[in-house]
């Protein structure tokens, strides 16, 4: 039970950034009915939200790079090569904590799936953020 408990608060703290009502992962949790199906379940939306977020990432590349040849400085694009390396040793190492915080439980691969779908709709909205200003 304080298993269950702490991947709820887990989940808890990351999902604000993303729709409750349309939350993919929250639709494996009600559809799936068993571990493989949710950790399965959860497998292909990550699938899905990588893809979405590379698209946005090389879209912030392009505009980096053109920023970098407007003002004639290659200071951007390296900057963003850093924050991504940065961010993607964060999404690994936050997801592996909150994967062994379970103690290697059945839902340890779902949770870690989990946390790298939430971080990276996190990510995609800040960068989406970013393009609106």
């Amino acid at each position: 039970m304080k298993k269950l408990s702490l991947v709820l608060a887990l989940l808890s703290l990351a999902l604000p950034g993303i729709a409750q009502a349309d939350n993919p992962i929250e639709q494996c949790y009600k559809t799936a009915t068993t571990q493989e199906a949710i950790r399965e379940c959860n497998k292909q939306e990550l699938k899905i939200v990588r893809k979405e977020y590379r698209e946005l990432v090389d879209k912030l590349i392009k505009e980096a790079n053109e920023l970098d040849r407007v003002i004639g400085r290659n200071e951007a694009t390296p900057a963003l090569e850093r924050a991504n390396m940065a961010f993607d040793r964060y999404v690994a190492e936050q997801c592996k904590f909150e994967q062994k915080a379970l103690g290697g439980g059945r839902g340890a691969t779902s949770a870690n799936l989990t946390c790298q779908i939430n971080l990276l709709h996190w990510r995609m909205g800040s960068i989406e953020n970013f393009f609106a200003k």
